[in-house]
């Protein structure tokens, strides 16, 4: 039992401490605030952002309209197109599998897919997940919709036809992203299992993460998702995309928070075995972003640390998935604006890095 001296201590230093703790989150939040002004103004974001550290919330802060025709705001609950951060879950899934015994990342394509061409022959399932099988885009795509229609978009054309085609480079060499090796990824997963895709993300993914406003959206738009937009010379125009042809690549709606649940997921063996996450966190090849792993890009900070993240773009939005796992700090930023030119991100997750730092530091 405490002491009579003790307990009272305890108290003060309790009540000392939170206000401590608050003036450290308005300082975050300012600082956010400052950084994000001028794109706001430019008109080039509009959306949510969200800080985590040690699983705490430090910042969850939306801004701009959700749906500029009916004035209706962005919210830290508003789900968002997240474009190719969808990636992340595609290859959650398959080290899911893996670690099931139900498939192994050293597994030939050709071994799952039937069809698949015997000049591709070389190409794992590994290649798939880090962007180097090795094979031209286009025609990967052409092979994928003449034996699987249900994948080309524009049902007034017919898909161009498929030309076999030799390898571009030796599979695993070099990094070359791809969407439809995803879609890929989607199909080995369903052939390993039976069982269809989206139900796997459910049953795999989304449910064992606590995932629950994260879904595909196919044909019609998920109900409270928000708008995507275009900035214009004078505003901003709707612009949104079909999913049909991005299936396991960019078709996914999210939240902040169900984001940071899979990057917090990644520091145990809850989700996924340590060995497996180890693969997951390894770079392969490199690219203009950094090192590819499965899911991730990996890079250094300006401080030196690790960065870990993946970012997606389509008609009307953008996304980043962020993590630094040395200061165990999750930052999701989500937009309702498609801005191809987004230089005020790297910035703003260095200027959260320093305040959370700072604020961890502190007496």
């Amino acid at each position: 039992m405490l002491s009579s001296r003790v307990l009272p201590r305890l108290l003060c230093i309790a009540f000392l401490a939170a206000p401590s703790a608050a003036r450290a989150q308005d300082a975050l939040e300012r600082a956010v605030d400052e950084v994000l002004a001028e794109p706001l103004r430019d008109r080039r974001f509009s959306g949510a952002v969200l800080v985590r550290r040690d699983g705490k919330t430090l910042l969850r802060k939306a801004y701009g309209l959700a749906d500029r025709e009916l004035g209706k705001p962005n919210t830290p609950d508003t789900p968002f197109m997240i474009m190719s951060v969808s990636k992340q879950f595609t290859a959650a899934l398959i080290l899911r599998l893996a670690a099931q015994g139900r498939l192994h990342l050293c597994d030939r394509v050709g071994d799952r897919l039937p069809g698949w061409p015997e000049e591709w022959n070389a190409v794992t399932i590994h290649d798939l997940l880090s962007h180097s099988a090795g094979t031209d885009i286009d025609t990967t795509f052409f092979w994928l919709v003449s034996r699987f229609p249900q994948y080309w978009p524009d049902a007034t054309e017919a898909p161009p036809p498929y030309v076999p085609r030799a390898l571009v480079a030796p599979p695993g060499t070099k990094f070359q992203y791809s969407n439809v090796g995803y879609t890929l990824l989607t199909m080995i997963a369903t052939a390993a299992t039976g069982r269809p895709f989206d139900e796997l993300m459910r049953v795999e993914v989304f449910g064992p993460l606590g995932m629950t406003h994260t879904v595909p959206e196919r044909g019609h738009r998920v109900p409270g998702r928000a708008r995507g937009y275009a900035r214009t010379e004078t505003g901003f125009e709707l612009s949104e995309q079909e999913t049909i042809d991005i299936v396991g690549a960019g078709d996914l709606v999210s939240t902040v928070d169900d984001l940071a649940r899979y990057s917090e997921a990644l520091y145990d063996d809850r989700f996924l075995p340590a060995a497996l996450r180890k693969a997951m966190l390894t770079a392969y090849v490199s690219g203009r972003q950094g090192g590819i792993g499965y899911g991730w890009f990996l890079r250094t900070g300006k401080d030196g640390k690790p960065l870990q993240l993946h970012s997606g773009s389509g008609a009307g939005f953008r996304a980043w998935n962020v993590r630094i796992p040395e200061s165990r700090l999750s930052i999701v930023i989500l937009s309702n604006v498609l801005n191809d030119e987004a230089a005020f991100v790297l910035p703003l997750v260095s200027r959260i890095q320093e305040f959370t730092e700072a604020a961890r530091s502190a007496p």
